[in-house]
């Protein structure tokens, strides 16, 4: 499942315009979302496992979605968060 970072980000900012802003994404996710891998992620106060997704709107975030199945995520990735390992 190959998605196109660049590509989503394009279409955003012509949605959006100058409103959109997606400074605040944690880069190292982004080959992660690209890829669909599953991965595990420390938060800090704990890990969890899953896949990337990413919020729709004008200043979208990283989730972690912990199932396959799962159509959002309370987990979002933030600027100090980071990979430990791949899973798959």
């Amino acid at each position: 499942m190959e998605r196109n970072y660049r590509d989503l980000m394009d279409v955003k900012k012509c949605k959006y315009g100058e409103k959109f802003d997606d400074s605040d994404l944690n880069k190292e996710f982004i080959r992660y979302f690209e890829n669909g891998k599953r991965i595990e992620v420390d938060f800090g106060y704990e890990k969890k496992s899953g896949t990337i997704g990413i919020t729709t709107g004008w200043k979208p975030v990283f989730l972690l979605m912990l199932r396959r199945n799962s159509s959002g995520s309370s987990y979002t990735i933030g600027k100090n968060d980071k990979v430990i390992r791949i899973i798959n």
